[in-house]
């Protein structure tokens, strides 16, 4: 731990700590607090990789502020990319305005800014003036949808479940073995795939056995929400949409960039965390019509 005084408050500067139970701990306590979850669940199923890094101030044994990064690699447009993400950005309601956060942004811009070819983040609406101060800037992202006549039901799939042992390999060797089907595609990071698998997309996930697809879709009000497709061949996307459709459903919905757009509307994305890039970084990005694939938030 190194120590760092701040406004006249002495604080204990910590990283790196994912294999400390007490530390592990208090991150969590403001993890609740702040989101409603923690990271116990995922740590304990052994998917808290060396790619998610917290980086915290502790006064008083308790984590009080933290920015936490997550090593990334995509395949963009088949070139490979490497980025950091920043996320799980939080500070203890009783040490706000004092400006924690101000310099745990400013200790891993300072760390890993040279080192990635871009760095970003997603930010919720509360928070649009913050992260400008840190050059970075708001960078448009595009929705792909499409009408659907279906006449097939989720029969054709079978529902795995994350807590069988079976399903969780069947469903980790998917995601290892997958090729892309985005224009923009996370890599090598099965881990924060099973964040979601394991927490908020336990029951939307689905497997193809004549495909050898898994599926991580939600039905909702006649949309087909479809976050994403895991299979070690190359799958003709339409057909993946209308094996998992049904009567009910009248339009679909991706959470990335399709490799080919044709027979797709595009739209504007009005979403509830907004993307930002770096100012050095965000030409790669800018007057493109792309989505970052919904389950590489952190």
């Amino acid at each position: 731990m190194k120590k760092i005084e701040l406004n006249n408050t002495t604080y204990s500067f910590v990283t790196n700590f994912r294999d400390n139970p007490r530390m592990r701990a208090v991150f969590n306590q403001l993890t609740e607090a702040t989101y409603g979850f923690n990271c116990e669940f995922w740590y304990d199923a052994g998917f808290w990789g060396d790619q998610y890094i917290p980086y915290s101030l502790v006064h008083d044994d308790k984590i009080v502020s933290n920015v936490s990064i997550s090593k990334m690699e995509f395949l963009i447009e088949n070139e490979k990319k490497t980025g950091i993400q920043i996320g799980t950005v939080m500070t203890d309601q009783d040490y706000r305005h004092r400006g924690l956060n101000k310099f745990l942004m400013e200790e891993v811009l300072n760390e890993w800014k040279g080192r990635v070819d871009f760095i970003y983040l997603f930010a919720n609406n509360t928070v649009l003036d913050f992260y400008p101060k840190f050059n970075f800037e708001r960078v448009a992202e595009c929705q792909y949808s499409k009408l659907l006549n279906a006449s097939n039901t989720l029969a054709s799939f079978k529902k795995l479940n994350v807590d069988e042992h079976q399903h969780r390999e069947l469903l980790v060797r998917a995601i290892n073995d997958s090729v892309p089907l985005a224009q923009v595609a996370m890599q090598n990071n099965t881990d924060l795939l099973m964040f979601y698998c394991l927490s908020f997309m336990r029951n939307s996930i689905y497997y193809h056995e004549e495909l050898k697809a898994v599926v991580l879709a939600d039905i909702e009000d006649e949309t087909l929400q479809l976050n994403d497709v895991y299979s070690k061949d190359r799958v003709d996307l339409n057909e993946v949409i209308q094996l998992i459709g049904d009567k009910t459903i009248k339009r679909v919905v991706l959470g990335f960039t399709p490799l080919d757009t044709d027979g797709f509307g595009k739209k504007l994305l009005e979403p509830e965390d907004v993307l930002f890039v770096y100012k050095e970084h965000a030409e790669l990005f800018e007057n493109r019509s792309w989505r970052f694939p919904v389950l590489s938030h952190a």
